[in-house]
């Protein structure tokens, strides 16, 4: 049973490495801060997965000019579900980064992303 789990989550995540979805069904559209989140991406901040020993992670927003704030974890939960972040793996900090339908996705919504700069959207979805 266990060894089933492991094989579906590495082919999911092998399946978003080459950039096909890891989910074939169609979700509904990114929420505001999804869509903030990618943006800033695009623009060159730095998304970390800080994780504790204690077995706490946190997601921070790490921008070009230094600084933090945190990101609601099913907002990165849910990039990374279908396919448009990737991570280096490191520890206890990984990086995530735009993966290449990631980085198409950012591009569609910079319009948007543009209009809405603010740290609001994100900042109201913890």
């Amino acid at each position: 049973m266990m060894l089933r789990v492991a094989a579906a989550r590495l082919s999911a995540r092998l399946r978003a490495a080459f950039g096909r979805s890891a989910n074939r069904t169609p979700r509904s559209p990114l929420t505001p801060s999804q869509r903030q989140l990618l943006g800033a991406l695009l623009l060159g901040e730095t998304l970390k997965s800080h994780r504790y020993i204690d077995g706490n992670k946190e997601y921070r927003l790490h921008p070009l000019g230094g600084g933090s704030r945190p990101v609601a974890p099913q907002d990165v939960r849910r990039l990374n579900d279908e396919g448009l972040l990737l991570s280096n793996h490191k520890f206890p900090a990984a990086t995530l980064f735009l993966s290449p339908r990631g980085r198409q996705a950012a591009a569609a919504a910079a319009p948007t992303v543009r209009e809405a700069r603010d740290d609001s959207a994100i900042a109201a979805s913890r």
